[in-house]
């Protein structure tokens, strides 16, 4: 018999429990911001909901919260790149990577930064890739030593990095939405009949500041 799960809920929509995950989903979907997590029991779910979160920061630096997927039926890793502003979603890119997957997932993960900083490259302005594979920044800053084909290739795309770019790292499925979001593209590319950077075109000319 599955285990039974609580689901809380945070600003800016909580606090709240749920026991159901269909509860959730029709209180959190399509609301920026919403952060939403599942537990064992109902005393850690009221715990973290009542917890102050963090509010997205309203200072207008464009956020791109990259992530990437892989599953074992297909050769390619996904990607996606979630752009968002002041909480608001502003543009997605996603698609699968040209060359068949050598790390799993951590194709994906640099293929989105690395999409990421093309895009600023030509849409220069004060960013942050928010990531949730520590490799994103590490090979990016020099920090970590690319060893494999994967990190060394990544590692060149990214030199020299744009002016006024930071890295921050997050929990993967700790309940950030625009992290799940970034999660929930990279897994899509990767179904049968997906293309690649469906959402492209619009960002290539949008969300500038």
């Amino acid at each position: 018999m599955p285990s039974r799960k609580f689901y809380a809920v945070r600003a800016p929509l909580g606090p709240a429990v749920f026991e159901t995950w269909d509860e959730c989903k029709a209180v959190v979907a399509g609301v920026s911001g919403a952060r939403y997590k599942s537990f064992a029991t109902r005393g850690e779910a009221e715990a973290w909901a009542a917890e102050r979160a963090a509010e997205t920061p309203d200072d207008g630096v464009l956020r791109l919260y990259v992530d990437g997927s892989f599953v074992p039926s297909c050769p390619f890793a996904g990607w996606a790149v979630v752009a968002v502003r002041n909480g608001e979603k502003l543009w997605t890119m996603s698609g699968r990577t040209e060359r068949p997957a050598e790390s799993r997932n951590v194709d994906g993960e640099v293929e989105a930064a690395t999409r990421a900083i093309r895009w600023l490259r030509e849409n220069p302005q004060r960013a942050e890739i928010v990531h949730d594979y520590e490799g994103v920044a590490r090979w990016a800053l020099g920090e970590w030593k690319a060893k494999s084909a994967v990190a060394r290739r990544y590692a060149a795309d990214a030199a020299p990095l744009p002016e006024g770019l930071s890295f921050r790292h997050v929990v993967a499925h700790a309940g950030e939405v625009w992290n799940e979001t970034a999660d929930s593209l990279a897994r899509g590319a990767l179904r049968p009949g997906e293309g690649s950077g469906a959402d492209e075109g619009r960002a290539s000319s949008a969300g500038t500041k």
